[in-house]
């Protein structure tokens, strides 16, 4: 497999990761829920104009919608009301290891020791980075609501897989759209004042094109072109972009449990790749 396509999502885990900052500058200025819908309507304004063919009847771009843009904001956004960035990111990335078993439950996907150990391992690594020698202090209201949206992102992927040609601009259009009017709901229990505050409104921008726009345009495209794990492994990469962007914007200095935990991030996605060309041997065979 070709370097190059991994391009799309190194790409969006880059954006991805640096969003935590973004993010952090738009919450302070406005509520968790109408800021996630100016963010999507945004992402929707900059569609618009390339899309040919609207396809906002297909039940699976509804269903992406509903899961990866309006509940998995809602359960993240709301859990860090209860619990800290820490814990929520250390949830939010069982992602992958997540949908290695929901794959293997539902999809019936073949899956070997190999998948397992890795995503475990890779897991762990993360973890190792994100708390750096920190133990997680539990809030199981916040806790839970967190594991809401690691949960969510898995039925996302799930329904994603579903929609011919993914990772067309008609597509990602469709799928913002659904989120867009799912969302609505949500945002009206709370102040949709609109405040213009420049730091908040160029975070806001930078949350709607980049990160929503082109970041679910690539998200969809990197599953067409190298599958949906291999693509959901890319998750244990974004909370390691944000501690890098750490080092580099704050000059912080990188601990031994960072080091370890790279270590075994890397270590545990190629024993996930081990197992990936495993069981395409087996199914030639």
């Amino acid at each position: 497999m070709s370097l190059l396509q991994y391009v799309p999502v190194v790409l969006v885990t880059i954006f991805w990761g640096a969003s935590f900052v973004a993010t952090k500058f738009v919450v302070n200025v406005f509520e968790p829920f109408p800021a996630a819908l100016y963010r999507f309507l945004i992402a929707l304004v900059v569609l618009l104009p390339f899309t040919k063919k609207r396809k906002i009847g297909d039940i699976n771009a509804f269903w992406s919608g509903f899961w990866g843009i309006t509940m998995y904001f809602v359960f993240e956004n709301t859990a860090l009301r209860y619990t800290s960035p820490t814990n929520a990111a250390v949830i939010v990335s069982s992602v992958p290891l997540l949908y290695v078993l929901f794959t293997h439950l539902i999809h019936k996907v073949e899956t070997t020791k190999y998948h397992y150990v890795g995503s475990v391992l890779a897991f762990l690594g993360v973890a190792l980075v994100i708390l750096n020698g920190r133990l997680m202090k539990l809030n199981p209201i916040g806790d839970i609501l967190a594991f809401g949206a690691a949960v969510s992102w898995v039925f996302y992927t799930h329904y994603v897989v579903r929609i011919k040609d993914v990772s067309g601009i008609d597509q990602t259009f469709s799928i913002t759209f659904w989120g867009v009017v799912t969302l609505i709901p949500f945002a009206l229990f709370q102040d949709m004042k609109v405040t213009f505050e420049v730091k908040s409104a160029l975070s806001l921008i930078y949350l709607g094109v980049v990160c929503s726009a082109l970041g679910y345009l690539l998200w969809n495209k990197s599953i067409e072109i190298i599958g949906d794990r291999r693509t959901t492994n890319f998750i244990y990469f974004i909370p390691i972009v944000t501690v890098i962007s750490e080092f580099v914007l704050m000059k912080s200095e990188p601990t031994i449990y960072n080091i370890l935990g790279v270590t075994m991030l890397v270590l545990g996605l190629y024993i996930f790749e081990r197992g990936e060309e495993y069981g395409k041997k087996r199914l030639r065979n």
